[in-house]
């Protein structure tokens, strides 16, 4: 599961990474992370929430240490309250958006199966 993690952690920070497309992609990245990372962790029924709260949880890193460079500089007013907004608004979304793509890829997975097995047995003569 951390495999699994670890790419849908590197999905979301790479959608944030890229110049001018970060404006598109931040909003879905999370949800696309959960899918292609639910995916390879092969997050199931008892896995999906564990998933999300993973990959949320790896994403307190970035923000600690961005909350933690908002303090050293000292930066106040506006900009403070929408970073620490933001800040607290950012993990939650995560783990959201992590959650609903890992069990999208989940129901893919497992009707990808059946359609198989289905196909499988009718495939077979009697």
């Amino acid at each position: 599961m951390l495999k699994g993690a670890l790419v849908a952690f590197g999905i979301m920070v790479g959608a944030v990474a890229i110049p001018l497309v970060h404006f598109v992609t931040i909003l879905p990245g999370p949800f696309l992370a959960g899918f292609f990372g639910g995916g390879v962790a092969n997050a199931d029924e008892d896995k999906i929430v564990k998933f999300g709260l993973l990959v949320g949880g790896m994403m307190l890193v970035p923000v600690a240490i961005a909350l933690g460079i908002l303090f050293v500089l000292d930066i106040g007013g506006l900009y403070r309250f929408v970073l620490i907004t933001f800040a607290i608004v950012i993990v939650p979304y995560t783990w959201f958006g992590v959650t609903v793509g890992a069990l999208l890829s989940y129901i893919s997975r497992k009707k990808a199966i059946e359609k198989a097995a289905s196909e499988a047995a009718g495939a077979t003569p009697s």
